[in-house]
Protein backbone atom coordinates (compact mmCIF):
# COMPACT_ATOMS: atom_id res chain seq x y z
CA UNK A 1 0.00 0.00 0.00
CA UNK A 2 2.74 2.46 0.95
CA UNK A 3 5.49 0.97 -1.21
CA UNK A 4 9.00 -0.30 -0.48
CA UNK A 5 9.97 2.85 1.44
CA UNK A 6 7.74 1.64 4.31
CA UNK A 7 9.73 -1.57 4.76
CA UNK A 8 11.11 -1.81 8.28
CA UNK A 9 9.64 1.51 9.38
CA UNK A 10 6.15 0.03 9.78
CA UNK A 11 7.10 -2.47 12.48
CA UNK A 12 6.68 -0.09 15.40
CA UNK A 13 4.75 3.15 15.98
CA UNK A 14 7.80 4.77 17.61
CA UNK A 15 9.93 4.79 14.45
CA UNK A 16 9.72 7.56 11.87
CA UNK A 17 10.38 6.82 8.22
CA UNK A 18 12.96 9.00 6.41
CA UNK A 19 9.99 11.02 5.09
CA UNK A 20 8.90 11.84 8.66
CA UNK A 21 5.91 9.49 8.64
CA UNK A 22 4.69 7.13 11.36
CA UNK A 23 3.60 4.33 9.10
CA UNK A 24 1.68 2.22 11.61
CA UNK A 25 -0.54 5.24 12.23
CA UNK A 26 -1.12 5.51 8.49
CA UNK A 27 -2.14 1.85 8.46
CA UNK A 28 -4.60 2.65 11.26
CA UNK A 29 -6.09 5.43 9.13
CA UNK A 30 -6.54 2.88 6.35
CA UNK A 31 -8.58 0.77 8.80
CA UNK A 32 -10.84 3.80 9.29
CA UNK A 33 -11.28 4.13 5.52
CA UNK A 34 -12.41 0.51 5.34
CA UNK A 35 -15.06 0.94 8.04
CA UNK A 36 -18.70 1.69 7.34
CA UNK A 37 -19.35 5.36 6.63
CA UNK A 38 -20.01 7.70 9.56
CA UNK A 39 -21.07 11.35 9.26
CA UNK A 40 -21.48 14.32 11.56
CA UNK A 41 -23.00 17.71 10.68
CA UNK A 42 -23.54 20.70 12.96
CA UNK A 43 -25.13 24.10 12.48
CA UNK A 44 -26.37 26.85 14.77
CA UNK A 45 -29.64 24.91 15.04
CA UNK A 46 -28.20 21.63 16.30
CA UNK A 47 -26.29 18.57 15.29
CA UNK A 48 -26.82 15.28 13.47
CA UNK A 49 -24.81 12.05 13.57
CA UNK A 50 -25.50 9.38 10.96
CA UNK A 51 -23.95 6.13 9.86
CA UNK A 52 -24.40 3.09 7.67
CA UNK A 53 -25.33 -0.14 9.45
CA UNK A 54 -23.59 -3.14 7.94
CA UNK A 55 -25.44 -6.45 8.08
CA UNK A 56 -23.41 -9.64 7.55
CA UNK A 57 -25.30 -12.85 6.78
CA UNK A 58 -27.67 -13.59 9.71
CA UNK A 59 -26.01 -11.25 12.20
CA UNK A 60 -27.91 -8.40 13.81
CA UNK A 61 -26.29 -5.04 12.97
CA UNK A 62 -24.15 -3.46 15.69
CA UNK A 63 -25.11 -0.10 17.14
CA UNK A 64 -23.53 2.69 15.11
CA UNK A 65 -24.24 5.65 17.40
CA UNK A 66 -23.43 5.46 21.10
CA UNK A 67 -24.63 7.54 24.03
CA UNK A 68 -21.72 8.83 26.13
CA UNK A 69 -23.65 11.08 28.50
CA UNK A 70 -26.92 13.04 28.60
CA UNK A 71 -25.37 15.68 26.30
CA UNK A 72 -22.84 13.74 24.19
CA UNK A 73 -23.15 11.05 21.51
CA UNK A 74 -20.38 9.35 19.53
CA UNK A 75 -19.94 7.47 16.28
CA UNK A 76 -16.86 5.71 14.91
CA UNK A 77 -15.53 4.04 11.79
CA UNK A 78 -12.87 1.35 11.72
CA UNK A 79 -12.05 -1.63 13.92
CA UNK A 80 -15.18 -2.35 15.96
CA UNK A 81 -13.33 -3.75 18.98
CA UNK A 82 -11.14 -0.65 19.22
CA UNK A 83 -14.18 1.58 18.95
CA UNK A 84 -15.95 -0.33 21.72
CA UNK A 85 -12.99 0.17 24.08
CA UNK A 86 -12.83 3.91 23.38
CA UNK A 87 -16.59 4.32 23.80
CA UNK A 88 -16.34 2.69 27.23
CA UNK A 89 -13.41 4.93 28.17
CA UNK A 90 -15.28 8.04 27.02
CA UNK A 91 -18.28 7.11 29.18
CA UNK A 92 -15.97 6.60 32.16
CA UNK A 93 -14.22 9.95 31.66
CA UNK A 94 -17.54 11.78 31.30
CA UNK A 95 -18.93 10.19 34.47
CA UNK A 96 -15.78 10.87 36.49
CA UNK A 97 -15.95 14.53 35.46
CA UNK A 98 -19.64 14.80 36.34
CA UNK A 99 -19.15 13.23 39.78
CA UNK A 100 -16.08 15.38 40.48
CA UNK A 101 -17.39 18.76 39.34
CA UNK A 102 -21.21 18.19 39.45
CA UNK A 103 -21.57 19.54 35.89
CA UNK A 104 -21.48 17.73 32.53
CA UNK A 105 -18.10 17.44 30.84
CA UNK A 106 -17.64 19.79 27.89
CA UNK A 107 -17.40 17.99 24.60
CA UNK A 108 -14.03 19.39 23.52
CA UNK A 109 -12.50 18.36 26.84
CA UNK A 110 -13.76 14.80 26.42
CA UNK A 111 -12.45 14.57 22.86
CA UNK A 112 -9.01 15.79 24.00
CA UNK A 113 -9.00 13.18 26.80
CA UNK A 114 -9.65 10.40 24.29
CA UNK A 115 -7.15 11.90 21.85
CA UNK A 116 -4.50 11.88 24.59
CA UNK A 117 -5.16 8.18 25.25
CA UNK A 118 -4.97 7.33 21.54
CA UNK A 119 -1.74 9.30 21.14
CA UNK A 120 0.00 7.21 23.83
CA UNK A 121 -0.41 4.20 21.54
CA UNK A 122 1.68 5.95 18.87
CA UNK A 123 4.80 6.40 21.02
CA UNK A 124 5.28 3.21 22.99
CA UNK A 125 6.88 0.03 21.69
CA UNK A 126 4.79 -3.11 21.84
CA UNK A 127 1.53 -1.25 21.26
CA UNK A 128 -0.38 -0.61 18.07
CA UNK A 129 -2.44 2.48 17.23
CA UNK A 130 -6.22 2.31 17.60
CA UNK A 131 -7.73 1.57 14.19
CA UNK A 132 -10.71 3.91 14.53
CA UNK A 133 -11.69 7.47 13.82
CA UNK A 134 -14.24 8.94 16.22
CA UNK A 135 -16.77 11.75 16.04
CA UNK A 136 -18.13 13.18 19.28
CA UNK A 137 -21.21 15.34 18.89
CA UNK A 138 -23.45 17.13 21.33
CA UNK A 139 -24.59 20.30 22.99
CA UNK A 140 -22.62 22.04 25.73
CA UNK A 141 -22.29 25.57 27.10
CA UNK A 142 -20.81 26.73 23.77
CA UNK A 143 -23.75 25.34 21.78
CA UNK A 144 -23.55 22.51 19.21
CA UNK A 145 -20.09 20.94 18.99
CA UNK A 146 -18.61 18.30 16.66
CA UNK A 147 -15.15 16.92 17.46
CA UNK A 148 -13.13 14.49 15.34
CA UNK A 149 -10.41 12.29 16.88
CA UNK A 150 -8.12 10.51 14.44
CA UNK A 151 -5.95 7.38 14.99
CA UNK A 152 -2.88 9.51 15.63
CA UNK A 153 -4.59 11.29 18.54
CA UNK A 154 -5.26 14.53 16.70
CA UNK A 155 -8.44 16.40 17.69
CA UNK A 156 -10.25 18.78 15.35
CA UNK A 157 -13.42 20.84 15.68
CA UNK A 158 -15.58 20.33 12.59
CA UNK A 159 -18.64 21.81 10.93
CA UNK A 160 -19.20 18.57 9.02
CA UNK A 161 -17.15 15.40 8.74
CA UNK A 162 -17.32 12.03 6.98
CA UNK A 163 -15.10 9.02 7.66
CA UNK A 164 -15.12 5.44 6.48
CA UNK A 165 -15.64 3.68 3.17
CA UNK A 166 -16.62 6.21 0.51
CA UNK A 167 -15.77 9.23 2.67
CA UNK A 168 -14.25 11.20 -0.23
CA UNK A 169 -17.56 11.17 -2.12
CA UNK A 170 -19.45 12.08 1.04
CA UNK A 171 -17.10 14.96 1.87
CA UNK A 172 -17.50 16.46 -1.61
CA UNK A 173 -21.28 16.39 -1.14
CA UNK A 174 -21.08 17.87 2.37
CA UNK A 175 -18.92 20.76 1.12
CA UNK A 176 -21.46 21.44 -1.60
CA UNK A 177 -24.50 21.46 0.70
CA UNK A 178 -23.21 22.83 4.01
CA UNK A 179 -24.15 26.16 5.56
CA UNK A 180 -24.46 27.27 9.17
CA UNK A 181 -28.20 27.93 8.92
CA UNK A 182 -29.23 24.33 8.19
CA UNK A 183 -32.17 23.02 10.19
CA UNK A 184 -31.92 19.61 11.82
CA UNK A 185 -34.35 18.23 9.20
CA UNK A 186 -32.13 19.53 6.41
CA UNK A 187 -29.05 18.03 8.06
CA UNK A 188 -30.78 14.66 8.30
CA UNK A 189 -31.58 14.77 4.57
CA UNK A 190 -28.02 15.80 3.69
CA UNK A 191 -26.52 13.08 5.89
CA UNK A 192 -28.71 10.40 4.31
CA UNK A 193 -27.85 11.56 0.80
CA UNK A 194 -24.12 11.68 1.66
CA UNK A 195 -24.30 8.09 2.92
CA UNK A 196 -26.05 7.01 -0.28
CA UNK A 197 -23.28 8.59 -2.35
CA UNK A 198 -20.63 6.90 -0.22
CA UNK A 199 -22.38 3.52 -0.41
CA UNK A 200 -22.23 3.60 -4.23
CA UNK A 201 -23.84 0.37 -5.47
CA UNK A 202 -25.25 -0.80 -2.13
CA UNK A 203 -29.04 -0.77 -1.98
CA UNK A 204 -30.04 1.19 1.13
CA UNK A 205 -33.22 1.30 3.18
CA UNK A 206 -34.29 3.55 6.04
CA UNK A 207 -33.40 0.71 8.45
CA UNK A 208 -29.82 0.56 7.19
CA UNK A 209 -29.03 4.14 8.22
CA UNK A 210 -28.65 5.10 11.89
CA UNK A 211 -29.54 8.72 12.75
CA UNK A 212 -29.19 10.76 15.95
CA UNK A 213 -30.61 14.31 16.02
CA UNK A 214 -29.64 16.85 18.69
CA UNK A 215 -31.59 20.12 18.27
CA UNK A 216 -30.38 23.37 19.83
CA UNK A 217 -32.14 26.60 20.74
CA UNK A 218 -29.96 29.51 21.80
Amino acid sequence: MLGPQSMGYDRTPIMYSPEGRIIQTEYARESVRRGSIAIGIKSKNGLVLAGLLRVVDLEEPDRKIHKISDTIQAIFAGVAADGRVLISRARLEAEIFRLTYTVPMDLRGLAVKIGDLIQVFTQQGGLRPFGVGMLFGGIDETGPSLQFVDPGGGVKSCKAKAMGDGDSEAIVFLKEKYNDDLTTAQMVDIAKEAIKKAARDIELTEESIAIEVMPYKA
